[in-house]
């Protein structure tokens, strides 16, 4: 079954954790859980889900350390955060709404209301172009913010635009849901690339269909060029059936008419400050 998306759920209590976990996986989420500063920003940056919802009585955690994490790097402050917390600790509460949190609640939380607080939150943030329904990646709103920031910036940069050939074929024989999966399965293998490959201050959007961009150094762009293409390429053969596979294409009719399709593959193209100067965003997304 298809999913709305995933949820981090950053606490030790196991009582917390089945009552979230019941509600957010009848509510069609896949849960993610951690119990450390550092577990949650591994999973936050590997895996990207769309909320955190963080229990300061974990034990050792640094709730002020990890929204600063998170809300410094481009690739995760937009990610919304929800704190559960006694009502006693006023101080914590309001430091961590300084460095970026977005809400909290009483740790004695109703599971149903924070589910709909967070559909909410998730559902203005789409509505605004903010985030892609399906991937939870940065929209197109949030591309253009930093295609504009790039045209300011004067130290160097890489922008590399990403699409799968052939994956509109592929979408109308297998179906929306399909296709859902396969953009999902794109999005956490860029994930965990630029994570590894990366820079902390790269930066992941899905500007739509199979449309992804990622910004980075260009010292770092072929490795990830690289790295992208053999990963991606590989997987997504596991999407089609194994007649297909041995065959190496898709059978598409249209009207009548029967075409043999080649299996989506990867498409990069890269742009560097060294290409430019550029003097707006179309010259961005249209230079070769």
């Amino acid at each position: 079954m298809s999913t709305k998306g995933s949820v981090l759920i950053v606490s030790s209590d196991n009582v917390l954790l089945d009552l979230l976990r019941h509600y957010f996986s009848s509510a069609h989420y896949r849960i993610l859980t951690a119990s450390s500063n550092d577990e949650a920003l591994r999973i936050t940056r590997q895996l990207l889900p769309q909320a955190l919802v963080i229990d300061l009585d974990v034990p050792g955690l640094d709730v002020v350390a990890l929204c600063a994490e998170i809300r410094n790097s481009l690739r995760t402050r937009h990610i919304h955060i929800t704190l559960l917390t006694p009502q006693s600790r006023r101080e914590e509460r309001l430091r961590a709404l300084s460095f970026g949190a977005d809400e909290f609640m009483p740790k004695l939380v109703d599971a149903e209301e924070l589910g709909l607080r967070l559909r909410n939150a998730l559902r203005r943030a789409q509505f605004q172009n903010l985030l892609d329904p399906v991937t939870g990646l940065p929209g197109p709103s949030l591309i253009e913010d930093q295609l504009r920031q790039l045209l300011r910036r004067h130290n160097d940069w890489a922008l590399l635009r990403v699409n799968l050939r052939g994956f509109k074929p592929f979408n109308t024989v297998y179906g929306f849901m399909a296709g859902e999966d396969v953009l999902r399965f794109v999005a956490q293998t860029f994930s965990q690339a630029v994570e590894q490959l990366g820079t902390h201050d790269d930066f992941l959007g899905h500007a739509g269909g199979d449309n992804f961009v990622v910004i980075t150094k260009p010292d770092r762009a072929e490795a990830l060029v690289q790295a992208l293409t053999t990963s991606i390429n590989e997987g997504l053969r596991a999407h089609y059936s194994f007649r297909e596979r041995e065959l190496g294409y898709l059978l598409v009719r249209t009207e009548g008419v029967e075409q043999h399709v080649p299996l989506m593959t990867l498409q990069t193209h890269q742009v560097t400050s060294q290409q430019g100067p550029f003097y707006d965003i179309f010259e961005l997304t249209q230079t070769q």
